[in-house]
């Protein structure tokens, strides 16, 4: 097994690491901070030739969800 160096450490505890900061900050700081993401997110898109294809796409819905959607709906219409 190859050994890791020791700066390496687990998923939960890198994202522990990450988000620590943020804890701390007031809502108003962090609403600065996404519309800055934001502001910064649109500039990028701007500059792409691809940006309407960009702006179109969807994320497909997983399965499970399709079929959860379905029952609710079947569930729904027995009800009425």
């Amino acid at each position: 097994m190859v050994q890791l160096p020791k700066w390496v450490v687990d998923d939960r505890t890198s994202i522990e690491r990450e988000a620590a900061p943020w804890r701390e900050r007031s809502a108003e700081e962090r609403a600065r901070a996404t519309a800055a993401a934001c502001r910064a997110a649109a500039r990028q898109l701007a500059n792409r030739p691809d940006r309407e294809r960009l702006l179109a796409y969807r994320d497909p819905l997983p399965e499970s969800t399709i079929a959860a959607l379905r029952r609710l709906r079947a569930t729904a219409g027995r009800k009425t």
